[in-house]
């Protein structure tokens, strides 16, 4: 029931609407001054109809509860009960994108007051900021980070907080970012890499060709257990992903429901499992029984599971060692998809191998088509003297 309290020459009329998850009182008031002529019987009729009305207003979510929430305070609610809903790489991403750039430029407003305005000049305030190295905020940043913005608004609005989400990016400008590089060795350069990982250790020569025949992700090698190799079948079983943060490692499930999946190998590649699992299993028995307790494929010298970080700054050794220009070890997933495309193989079973949820996301290799057609034509040339004959045809012509 509302609670009517006279301040000075006005009215204040309160709603209770419980409390919030943290166990305070929520509630909701509004002001109402009457007309100087008015009698006191019309004060206190109009009152009433207007307090009644009020009360209706807020139980029925007219007037939203907690209206006066800043997103400081919806931003700490928000990690806390998506927790449980978020891999450990996105929590500690969103939480430090919270921290760091939401809080400081828009947390101190009122989550009812937020407009596309407030949202834009944060967009525009972010593209300036210059980061430690004193170059300016990259545009692909820049929408990573309002990612986490959409994110947030799309929970005040399923959680009651918000009618009208002002987060959609229809109608905001954002910097544009230059045309997209990915990294791709071509045959040359996978010949190259492969003649120098004869000469390396043998987990990490599995590791890396493993990486080149299924394209998968550092943090799905990482979680490999040797449970997830069919022998009979020929395949790998991608059900898992190893992460490593701020000290802390552990296994969490894939990137998404579609990086759930089975990769077929070659031949080559399942006898060359079979001959680095024989020599891991004599290296166990050198050490300790409890060595590669989790029977992982790869791990460290105590037979601990490795971090995906710990691949990165492996592979980056391994290119300086032997003179190959630097490329990320994510490369390798990229070298992967290209070289299936160049060789015929179709873009669905691609993006199957790599787990993308869309084709969209395989596109971005299609380019290697391109490559590979460029190069049958230079082929042609070659082979039947184009040259040559159209040096003739032009003087025909």
């Amino acid at each position: 029931m509302a609670t009517i309290r006279k301040r000075g020459n006005a009215y204040q009329i309160r709603v209770s609407c419980g409390t919030n998850m943290y166990g305070k009182k929520i509630i909701e008031s509004m002001t109402w001054k009457p007309d100087k002529n008015m009698t006191s019987r019309q004060i206190e009729k109009e009152l009433n109809k207007i307090a009644v009305h009020f009360e209706e207003n807020v139980k029925n979510g007219i007037i939203k509860k907690d209206s006066k929430i800043k997103l400081h305070e919806l931003c700490d609610i928000y990690l806390e009960m998506q927790k449980k809903f978020f891999s450990p790489n996105t929590y500690n991403t969103y939480s430090h994108t919270i921290e760091k750039y939401i809080k400081p430029a828009l947390g101190h407003l009122k989550l009812a007051d937020i407009t596309p305005l407030h949202l834009q000049k944060f967009i525009n305030a972010l593209s300036e900021q210059k980061t430690l190295h004193h170059n300016t905020i990259a545009p692909s940043s820049v929408k990573s980070y309002y990612i986490t913005v959409q994110s947030i608004f799309k929970f005040a609005c399923r959680m009651g907080f918000l009618e009208q989400n002002p987060a959609t990016s229809t109608n905001l400008d954002f910097p544009k970012s230059p045309p997209a590089h990915t990294e791709i060795l071509d045959e040359k350069g996978v010949k190259n890499l492969l003649e120098c990982l004869e000469n390396e250790p043998l987990m990490w020569k599995t590791l890396i060709h493993l990486a080149l025949c299924t394209g998968c992700r550092r943090g799905e090698l990482a979680a490999l257990q040797w449970e997830d190799i069919d022998w009979e079948k020929k395949q790998v079983n991608i059900c898992k992903s190893m992460y490593h943060i701020k000290g802390e490692k552990g296994i969490k499930l894939p990137k998404s429901r579609d990086s759930n999946r089975i990769i077929t190998i070659p031949d080559y590649m399942l006898q060359m499992l079979k001959y680095y699992k024989n020599r891991q299993a004599e290296l166990k028995l050198s050490i300790a029984q409890d060595w590669n307790k989790d029977n992982m494929l790869f791990t460290s010298k105590t037979g601990n599971y490795i971090s995906p970080f710990v691949i990165s700054k492996w592979f980056s050794s391994f290119l300086q060692r032997n003179a190959i220009s630097h490329i990320k070890f994510h490369s390798l997933r990229h070298t992967s998809a290209s070289i299936l495309l160049a060789s015929g193989t179709n873009i669905k079973t691609v993006s199957n191998r790599l787990g993308h949820s869309n084709l969209t996301t395989t596109n971005r290799y299609v380019h290697a088509l391109l490559d590979a057609d460029i190069v049958a034509a230079d082929t042609l040339e070659q082979k039947l003297n184009f040259i040559e004959v159209g040096q003739k045809w032009d003087k025909n012509a």
